[in-house]
């Protein structure tokens, strides 16, 4: 019995060791989580006890905007905190137009809330960041205010400057207590944009310095460097309102983020050349290695100026290197030059070249060097606006508030309003969200506990005491445990519903308190109500896998028509834009499903961007006016092929292999050597595009 003993211990011993690292947070939290939970805390407390002195009809929804304005850093409290005040004045002035255009008819007023609200929620989609936010709090204001005002249509102005009061009461105490207890905000946001671009332009180096010496790199580590870039472009946003005035670092950031995706797309390019083009010479191999040193080297030189000047100029270096070893294939005797192996020098050289040459603009942005142009438009990152999740959103946030109105009439429940503007809220608010249905739920848990936290100032506390420091000493504690839980990722969606939900179920007023009934009609409507969204999510337009991958194939190879025809609108930035954004859903979604099958589509997917991406290039090369007519020719059939939706994958392959060999035969008997690498550069091109067609792929053949 002894080892059974001792193995049971053990096993207690490792549970308990686990379960109280889990709880670091809360026994031995990070001093930056220790410092937003007390000073979000204090705002709270200040804005609830100002709003009791004013009076006003709901206080609590003062210190709920406090916590929902607060965010980790002061750039995303200012733009969070300025853009709740524009949504609430767009949903204050909605509410009243509504509420005078329908009085006493809810039969009309119902249709024209939930269309309003659809179209803001569908608006909220097509922006990002905190912007998205003012649309769908535009929403859910209206509907509060006018919800509110059902019974009273005649006091709705009253109501929505109450609301509007709150609001802004609860806007200036957070963002005073976030200012005031924050120092030196332009030094620290200039030393977390460095880190940042460092940690983006190292693993996008290592990323393609791997790719160079044929080391496998899983499809779900390059897919990740793309979705960081643009996350961390979308977070530059913040950093710009926290350094002020000084642009050019803003600027020179976002061209930054934009040449790692750019240097990834072109490492990915390098990465069929290799896999096409398998005999190469010794010196070819050098180059290949004195690139990856090269990168290797970045991680070492990144943090010292000097080094890293010194290691853009060894770039240049090898960059001139590349220009000449490929001007010396060109000028071999013919008996030499026409070596197949001469040949595949010349196309893995050039495409070395062009991917030495992103990292040479890489680094120049990153050093903020004054001969680049950060405004550049190919720099930038694209973001494109997705209309088929739009019209979605927009349409379930529609259905659900119908049908949440229609529950209210059937039953004429004394609460239907608040229910109604619960359904609202987590409907417009997690529709952009990549997992709408994982996001609401948390959303419905954070609540759940909030509830649950509430039990002890509600009946004990408040029907003992009418002392404001007796309540504020006792709902300071959840709304600091809740402060220190939104600090921490894996507790932060619902955390965030607690700290909002907390304040508001405490139900706290001057002349009144909330009753045992009372209070458990507000909880089963506000529980009701985000979990009737929770399902709206599951039921109502959910979504399915094998209706992604069919919208994804469906929207890829519309794309890919677009740059066949040569569309000025699809560039190569929207191009892999778009890609990143569909990889950031399927990766929200097919977390728990198997990574093999993930890592297949990705690799599909990449291969797409890839073809996509040098189909671009040859688009550009068509505009050269050096390129002879009859080569112009042949691309434009190859392109029309491209952008015909009866072309299937055969026939691209086809198409694509036989104007390689056009080309080849031209580049060999072509005697003018700048001519000569013209259409070297476009045979590589026709390579990669050749050889991404020429495997598997699940897109292209609709599996």
């Amino acid at each position: 019995m002894g080892p059974f003993f001792n193995r049971a211990a053990q096993e207690i011993q490792s549970s308990l060791t686990v379960f109280f690292r889990d709880l670091s947070w809360l026994y031995a939290p990070r001093l930056s989580a220790l410092g937003f939970s007390i000073r979000t805390t204090i705002a709270a407390l200040v804005a609830l006890a100002i709003a009791l002195w004013m009076e006003l009809g709901q206080p609590q929804w003062a210190p709920m905007t406090v916590w929902i304005v607060a965010q980790g850093t002061l750039g995303e409290s200012l733009s969070k905190a300025r853009w709740r005040v524009a949504g609430t004045l767009g949903g204050i002035v909605s509410a009243i137009a509504l509420a005078s255009a329908f009085p006493q008819a809810p039969w009309l007023f119902f249709p024209a809330l939930a269309v309003w609200i659809g179209l803001c929620t569908a608006l909220g989609t097509l922006v990002h960041n905190f912007r998205s936010y003012a649309f769908v709090l535009t929403a859910y204001t209206c509907s509060i205010v006018s919800l509110s005002a059902q019974a009273q249509p005649d006091q709705v102005f009253s109501i929505a400057m109450a609301r509007g009061t709150y609001i802004l009461l609860g806007v200036i105490c957070g963002t005073v207590a976030d200012m005031a207890c924050r120092s030196n905000v332009p030094g620290k946001a200039r030393a977390a944009i460095r880190s940042q671009l460092q940690q983006i332009v190292l693993e996008a180096a290592n990323a393609s310095r791997d790719i160079l010496l044929e080391h496998g790199t899983p499809e779900s580590d390059l897919h990740n460097i793309f979705s960081l870039s643009l996350s961390l472009s979308d977070r530059i946003e913040f950093s710009a309102i926290e350094i002020g005035r000084t642009r050019g670092i803003v600027d020179y950031a976002r061209a930054t983020l934009g040449l790692a995706s750019r240097l990834m797309s072109r490492a990915l390019g390098m990465r069929s050349r290799l896999g096409a083009v398998s005999r190469r010479s010794a010196r070819t191999q050098d180059l290949l290695q004195d690139a990856a040193g090269l990168l290797d080297r970045l991680r070492a030189d990144i943090d010292d100026e000097k080094a890293l000047q010194a290691l853009r100029q060894a770039v240049l270096a090898l960059i001139e290197r590349c220009q000449e070893d490929v001007e010396q294939t060109v000028s071999l005797p013919r008996a030499e030059s026409d070596s197949g192996t001469v040949f595949n020098d010349r196309i893995l050289i050039q495409g070395l070249q062009l991917t030495l040459t992103e990292l040479q603009h890489l680094l120049s942005c990153l050093a903020g060097d004054p001969g680049e142009d950060p405004r550049a438009e190919s720099y930038r990152l694209a973001r494109p606006r997705n209309w088929y999740a739009a019209i979605h959103n927009g349409l379930r946030s529609c259905a659900a508030v119908l049908m949440a109105a229609y529950v209210w009439e059937v039953t004429a429940w004394p609460d239907g309003p608040l229910f109604i503007t619960f359904v609202s809220v987590v409907c417009a608010r997690f529709a952009s969200f990549s997992n709408t249905v994982l996001a609401s739920s948390a959303f419905f848990s954070g609540a759940v506990w909030a509830a649950i936290a509430a039990i002890i100032p509600v009946f004990l506390v408040m029907p003992a005491t009418a002392s404001y420091a007796m309540l504020c000493l006792t709902i300071s504690v959840p709304m600091l445990i809740g402060g220190l839980a939104t600090r921490t990722p894996a507790l932060a969606a619902r955390a965030a519903s607690f700290s909002n939900f907390f304040p508001y179920l405490i139900g706290l007023d001057n002349h009144s308190r909330i009753n045992e009934a009372e209070w458990f009609n507000t909880v089963f409507a506000l529980l009701s109500g985000l979990g009737f969204g929770v399902l709206v999510f599951r039921y109502v337009f959910p979504f399915q896998l094998t209706r992604f991958y069919r919208n994804f194939r469906l929207d890829l190879l519309s794309d890919l028509r677009l740059i066949g025809r040569n569309r000025r609108s699809m560039t190569e930035a929207v191009w892999v834009g778009r890609i990143v954004l569909g990889m950031e859903q399927l990766i929200a979604h097919t977390k728990a499903t198997s990574s093999g099958s993930n890592d297949r589509w990705l690799h599909a997917v990449f291969s797409m961007m890839t073809v996509g991406r040098n189909l671009l290039q040859i688009q550009a090369y068509r505009g050269q006016n050096s390129l002879p007519e009859n080569a112009r020719a042949i691309l434009s059939r190859l392109c029309q092929s491209f952008a015909s939706p009866f072309t299937g994958p055969e026939a691209l392959e086809l198409q694509s292999r036989d104007t390689l060999e056009s080309f080849s035969t031209m580049e060999t008997v072509e005697t003018n050597s700048n001519l000569r690498l013209l259409l070297s550069s476009i045979t590589g091109c026709l390579i990669i595009i050749s050889s991404e067609l020429g495997r598997r792929n699940d897109i292209l053949e609709g599996t």
